[in-house]
């Protein structure tokens, strides 16, 4: 397998081990999760969510369907009123595998236990009760802290605040519904649920492992 990409930093070395053993497996609905992160959720047989993540949202990527049309992408840029002179909330990264391109669609990982919020020292990164993480701009001091201590690169800023995914919630999408990026894939290539929702769908789904527990699944 090899990345199409000529200089990594650590995020993005995080990022593409999650995506390397996805499609080293050929794309397979397959399920890593450590027995920890079930119990500290109290998932039941049958992976529900029982215990104080029950009704968790989070986002399912399935790669193979991605044809990288970016309409999540601008989907975002529009809603939640990005500049082109700044990255989105959401960006695709290509990889390829066998001479075989694949997309992976990501933004926020909504983290159960989000570093950049733990090192805020404005208290300014938030948690919602569904587990959208997102951010209170007012109480931004623009540290970037959070940068640091994100593994996945995630927070960019503006001359304002810290800026990331907030699954459109603060934009005036209800809690719970699908935001703008989800709503415009046309080839199922990403979803938005609750924990529950995305493991109907598919059972074995990969989750993406690291110590903030993140909200993000690959199938």
């Amino acid at each position: 397998m090899s990345i199409s990409t000529t200089a990594l930093d650590r995020r993005s070395a995080v990022k593409i081990a999650a995506a390397a053993s996805l499609l080293a497996a050929g794309g397979a609905c397959i399920f890593m999760v450590d027995a920890a992160h079930a119990e500290d959720e109290g998932r039941a047989e049958g992976g529900r969510e029982t215990g104080p993540y029950a009704g968790r949202v989070g986002f399912l990527v399935k790669p193979h369907n991605c044809l990288n049309c970016q309409a999540c992408v601008e989907a975002c840029r529009k809603f939640n009123k990005t500049p082109e002179s700044r990255p989105a909330r959401r960006h695709i990264t290509k990889y390829e595998k066998d001479g075989e391109a694949l997309f992976v669609s990501t933004s926020c990982m909504h983290c159960e236990e989000p570093a950049c919020a733990s090192v805020c020292p404005a208290g300014a990164i938030k948690k919602a009760e569904d587990g959208v993480v997102y951010v209170d701009k007012d109480r931004c001091i623009g540290c970037k802290y959070c940068y640091q201590a994100c593994p996945f690169g995630v927070p960019t800023y503006s001359s304002a605040a810290m800026d990331k995914c907030d699954c459109c919630t603060l934009g005036g999408t209800r809690p719970g519904n699908a935001p703008r990026c989800a709503e415009a894939c046309k080839f199922g290539a990403l979803h938005f649920g609750t924990v529950d929702e995305l493991l109907a769908q598919c059972p074995d789904a990969k989750v993406v492992e690291a110590s903030t527990k993140p909200s993000f699944y690959l199938a």
